[in-house]
């Protein structure tokens, strides 16, 4: 049977067929409703699948609202532990406002407000790495920043450790602490942070740098003496490597750009404010040994010992006195002796030898022999560390060293002790070379013990060798026919 005929079976069975004149009547309402019927179904469908898909685009918008929020947030929370990491690091900030209403969670004690900082960026109250170098930079161009210091906390209790810290208008040492607090950071904060926490190390040494490059910017403050006295601060204390690891970046960043000024330029007044203040110690002060330390440490470090030993050639190198004005002269001019002969005020020792019993007397002697040792040890040491540093280094101190005895020579004539006041215009002190001596024959040791292998290497010969002038050093055949005719000599003493 067809669907059609189905279709009229159908339609005839149905009770309701019987309302309508004709079953063809009834065939006709049932093909019109069927249309109808799933118009309305599909509509019904449709309706029901935007209703679906409205309410997908609305929930897909609430996750993309709640993802935007929840990242907002999460940015937000990072940002303020940037801050608040800068804050601890420089001990600076723009936020001023009520310390109650701050989390006291990682906020250190006391900062230095940038109050003309904050007004130009008005609305932003927290520091990023986006304007720390400028808060930096404002924050060393301050001549007083103690009277800036807020308290950023609700404790108000007296913390005058927090302020000297955050208070301090010295840019080197401030920057020195800010280096240190900034690698305490890079130790213990979260990896993502890592990062900042590294760039605000590197910012210390940047603007150390350029404290140095740029001093006549920072007014009223030497910054140069500052930084010598971080050196001596660390020779005497404990923390001499945390110093000299701080020190090492700066001066590789000095020498990385010396357009502005040389790293001779920036270590030269460093050098001349050390022998400033060694000229008026005694034998007997131990800060005296501090800054021998410190010279120690100059002639181990190859840059500035290639400094050093350009820095002491004297002026005039005919003139023996000279030699004496030098940082090294100076050094070596240190001595139990009196500074000037016959002029006993200002002596530090036996000052009344006839009032003094003679266990003081030995007391006193056996005091001078043991600085003196001392003394003379780090002056070798000094001395060694020089002419094993570099060939530049050695050849200086060579030169040096040459240029001091033949200068000098003069000392040894009769005349030269019976006119003192023309001696002591040409010539170094007694104390001078005594120290000098002293030294050298240290120098001299490993070749003096009995039998000592390194006996073998030296050159017993090497006096005869004739001195070249400065011509004859450049000339190349010059220096050609002087080893020849000191061949020959040798030659013919042999036979």
């Amino acid at each position: 049977m067809t669907d059609q005929g189905n279709n009229n079976q159908h339609i005839s069975r149905n009770p309701f067929a019987a309302l309508f004149s004709s079953l063809a009547d009834a065939k006709q309402f049932a093909s019109g409703q069927k249309p109808h019927s799933h118009h309305a179904e599909d509509s019904e469908g449709s309706q029901s699948e935007s209703e679906n898909s409205d309410s997908i685009e609305d929930n897909d918008d609430s996750v993309a609202e709640i993802s935007r929020s929840f990242l907002s947030r999460q940015e937000l929370c990072e940002q303020l532990n940037i801050n608040h990491m800068i804050q601890r690091i420089f001990l600076i900030t723009l936020d001023n406002s009520d310390p109650s209403l701050r989390g006291g969670n990682g906020i250190p004690p006391r900062c230095v407000f940038l109050e003309e900082m904050a007004a130009e960026i008005d609305g932003q109250d927290w520091l990023d790495m986006d304007n720390i170098e400028q808060a930096l930079f404002n924050r060393l161009l301050m001549l007083e920043p103690g009277n800036h210091l807020i308290y950023m906390t609700s404790c108000n209790a007296v913390n005058l450790s927090a302020d000297r810290d955050a208070g301090d208008k010295c840019a080197i040492p401030f920057l020195y602490a800010c280096y240190q607090r900034a690698k305490e950071e890079v130790t213990k904060v979260p990896e993502k942070l890592l990062s900042y926490a590294v760039r605000c190390k590197n910012l210390t040494v940047s603007n150390t740098r350029t404290v140095l490059l740029t001093p006549e910017i920072y007014i009223s403050q030497n910054v140069y003496e500052q930084l010598l006295d971080l050196l001596l601060e660390g020779v005497g204390g404990a923390q001499l490597e945390e110093v000299v690891e701080f020190v090492e970046e700066v001066i590789a960043g000095l020498l990385a750009d010396q357009e502005v000024r040389t790293f001779s330029e920036v270590i030269g007044p460093v050098l001349d404010i050390f022998q400033g203040r060694v000229k008026d110690l005694d034998l007997c002060q131990l800060l005296l040994f501090s800054y021998l330390d410190l010279l120690l440490y100059f002639s181990r470090q190859k840059d500035i010992a290639t400094v050093l030993v350009e820095h002491i050639q004297p002026k005039d190198p005919n003139n023996g006195l000279q030699y004496q004005k030098t940082l090294l002269g100076t050094v070596l001019n240190i001595s139990c002796l009196l500074k000037t002969p016959g002029v006993v005020e200002g002596h530090g020792f036996f000052l009344n030898p006839s009032r003094s019993s003679p266990q003081e007397m030995k007391v006193q002697e056996s005091n001078i022999h043991q600085f003196m040792d001392q003394f003379h040890d780090k002056l070798h040491q000094l001395l060694k560390n020089l002419l094993q540093q570099s060939g530049e280094t050695r050849h200086l101190l060579l030169s040096w060293l040459g240029g001091c005895l033949q200068a000098n020579a003069g000392r040894a004539k009769i005349w030269a002790n019976q006119m003192p006041e023309i001696f002591f215009q040409m010539y170094a002190s007694d104390a001078f070379f005594l120290n000098l001596g002293a030294a050298l024959l240290k120098l001299c040791q490993p070749f003096c013990r009995p039998r000592s292998p390194k006996l073998l290497t030296f050159n017993p010969t090497y006096c005869a060798l004739k001195e070249l002038s400065e011509e004859e050093r450049r000339n190349p055949m010059c220096t050609v026919s002087n080893v020849v005719n000191w061949t020959l000599t040798n030659f013919r003493c042999s036979l």
